[in-house]
């Protein structure tokens, strides 16, 4: 397997060195492979890994640094998240009790995605190119959805406990388990309707339009196939919000919401299951709530520090009283998750992130603003940016949306599309080639 894996990365390499803009642009289509795995040695590795390590060759070796020094000028706007982040995962790394395997999760989930983000920052260069990242997802997540689509109808591939009848089972496509495929698609999806319905027309592309449906429906299924209601929920969420931001569309989003909670209460046979659910007191609920309570009971002895990158299993489990209950490797509470894992410096950082993210959307959609009341084309909405963090956010609140190696590398390319796209060249001052 890994002589399998070193040929499909260096012709992967020679690609990047030929074409390094194609292949630094349509890397995100390439997230999935991780699940291709192989170890060097004694140290576990996976096919992402080595496409990303000749992406940074290939590229490096035909454009020089220049490329390196945009992106890093252009990470400007993120620049106090970023070492807040950097150095709390590193304390994270020293506080676990297994250094060698808190430095590897170290690698996989801060010190690839981060070098892959300043590199697609010194990329970013206008909305063509924007738009090549987003079809780069598009095609990742209609992979998915075809998958997915075809374990659903047939049920093979599907491993247990989710190969059951065609009613109860969940599909998780490439996927171990069913929330990943959700994880994975949920973000993208909000990003692909926020830019259908706010920014399409700048899709200059005559099928544009249509491949950003595409690529949303593609995501909602494979969400909805997996039955992930965390996911589910995060996107109906974020189309609510969008649909009620748009003025034509307003109030008939209020009044399809309403209409929908007033079906859900007046039929006793959906008011039940939703009730039940969204009190947590299915068995989904009552498993997070005994979880999230013994946490609690853990990072009161560990405010501080929390139990260090990776370690979370091992230091939980002297607090792990309901052990009927399985120890799962996050407590699946985006605070928590980052708590636990990170620290109170973990917290702090990652908000500084979600908080330059709001301000970069809200100057975007202020300067669109302002550009259209002087007659002028607006750039770009800040508010399909703005979607994928919602879900992201509200995703969270249930599961696991960063820990683990596509989510890291996906919140950093989400995260890398929200800068302004008047940073792309004014700011920097340095842009690599066009090729």
């Amino acid at each position: 397997m890994m002589y399998i894996l070193i040929l499909l990365a260096s012709v992967w390499g020679v690609i990047a060195w030929r074409r390094p803009r194609w292949a630094v642009l349509c890397f995100p289509a390439l997230l999935p492979v991780y699940l291709l795995r192989t170890k060097i040695g004694p140290l576990p590795t996976t096919l992402l890994e080595f496409l990303w390590l000749a992406t940074l060759l290939g590229v490096t070796l035909r454009r020089g640094w220049g490329v390196w020094i945009a992106g890093f000028i252009r990470t400007r706007p993120w620049r106090i998240g970023l070492i807040l982040w950097c150095l709390a995962t590193a304390l994270a790394v020293a506080v676990a009790p297994d250094h060698i395997a808190a430095l590897g999760l170290w690698r996989a989930y801060v010190l690839e995605p981060i070098v892959y983000f300043i590199l697609l920052n010194g990329y970013l260069q206008d909305e063509k190119d924007r738009r090549m990242v987003i079809n780069s997802l598009i095609a990742a997540v209609a992979f998915i959805a075809a998958w997915t689509v075809m374990q659903f109808v047939t049920g093979r591939g599907i491993p247990h406990p989710w190969d059951t009848n065609i009613l109860t089972r969940r599909a998780t496509g490439p996927f171990p388990f069913p929330n990943a495929v959700a994880l994975f698609c949920a973000s993208i999806a909000a990003l692909c309707f926020g830019f259908a319905l706010f920014d399409a027309p700048r899709f200059t592309l005559p099928v544009s339009r249509f491949w950003l449906w595409l690529g949303f429906i593609c995501a909602s299924v494979a969400t909805l196939l997996a039955k992930s209601l965390g996911g589910s929920l995060a996107i109906l969420s974020a189309v609510f919000v969008a649909l009620v931001i748009k003025r034509k569309t307003r109030w008939y989003a209020v009044a399809a919401a309403l209409l929908g909670i007033l079906l859900i209460l007046g039929i006793p046979v959906l008011r039940g299951p939703a009730v039940k659910t969204l009190s947590f007191h299915d068995w989904s609920g009552k498993v997070r709530l005994i979880m999230w309570q013994e946490t609690w009971h853990m990072l009161k002895d560990r405010p501080l520090l929390g139990a260090g990158l990776g370690a979370y299993p091992t230091v939980f489990k002297p607090y792990h009283k309901a052990t009927y209950i399985e120890i799962f490797q996050y407590p699946h509470d985006i605070l928590l998750n980052l708590w636990s894992e990170t620290g109170l410096l973990g917290i702090l950082a990652f908000g500084w992130i979600v908080a330059t993210w709001l301000g970069l959307a809200n100057r975007q959609q202020r300067s669109d603003e302002r550009g259209a009341m002087n007659g002028q084309s607006p750039t770009a909405h800040g508010l399909p940016y703005l979607l994928p963090l919602l879900v992201i956010l509200i995703h969270g609140l249930v599961d696991v949306p960063y820990f683990k190696n596509d989510l890291a590398f996906l919140f950093w390319i989400l995260v890398a599309l929200a800068t302004l796209p008047s940073d792309y060249r004014t700011k920097s001052g340095v842009t690599p080639d066009s090729t």
